[in-house]
């Protein structure tokens, strides 16, 4: 019994000596310090746009944060933004401008004047273009009357994406006249519609609920019944 306990501590003491020299080890690795991390961002969001991008983010955890890195590109492009934190919660942002229409992929890195920096968030967004724009379609007009001295249009169903339609007309007294109406609209009343004059319209878009831009078809012109 007496020779079992001795050889249970020999075991448990090879145990913490072994622990010591894998943390001996680590230590001698990383300079006789541990790592340390600062806090990462949180909220990280892309919003879209035409040939641009917009990131926003929150800072909450960790007063010492100091600056903010973004890589893009595969790394090849770089962004760093100076951080002044305050007492609350930080919200920033960056514009990406002259972003070409594609995917875009972002690591995001706070760091302090100690050289620390945080573990990277990752986010993927895209920008919109030409390609974009030229898969639009107007939203359908099924008729286009005069009654009464107005002229009233009555719209097809509606895509997902549009956001609304805008309609451009001449009155009696000759004036231009833009209407804008809602994507939930099924018809729009051109008041004091000018006889024998044409309208245009156009649909608008939004192809993501988050994009910072909105995207116009071609006008196209009618002249109502």
């Amino acid at each position: 019994m007496k020779n079992q306990s001795v050889l249970l501590y020999l075991l448990w003491g090879m145990m913490i000596f072994a622990s010591c020299s894998k943390m001996d080890a680590y230590l001698d690795i990383a300079g006789r310090q541990e790592i340390s991390y600062t806090g990462r961002v949180d909220s990280l969001k892309v919003l879209p746009g035409d040939g641009r991008l917009e990131l926003t983010w929150l800072l909450i955890s960790d007063p010492k944060i100091t600056g903010i890195t973004i890589y893009y590109n595969s790394k090849r492009d770089s962004v760093i933004m100076p951080v002044k934190r305050t007492q609350g919660v930080d919200s920033m942002y960056h514009l990406f401008n002259n972003m070409p229409e594609g995917t875009y992929s972002f690591e995001v890195y706070t760091w302090n004047n100690t050289g620390s920096r945080s573990v990277p968030a990752y986010i993927t967004g895209r920008s919109y273009g030409t390609i974009y724009k030229n898969s639009l379609l107007n939203r359908a007009l099924t008729n286009a009357i005069v009654t009464d001295g107005n002229a009233v249009l009555s719209w097809g169903l509606v895509e997902e994406t549009v956001t609304g339609m805008e309609v451009t007309y001449t009155n009696n007294m000759g004036s231009t006249i833009t209407v804008k109406e809602p994507r939930t609209a099924n018809s729009t009343t051109l008041k004091d519609y000018k006889p024998g004059s044409s309208f245009s319209y156009r649909t608008l878009f939004r192809p993501d609920t988050l994009c910072i831009d909105t995207f116009y078809t071609t006008a196209v012109t009618r002249t109502p019944l």
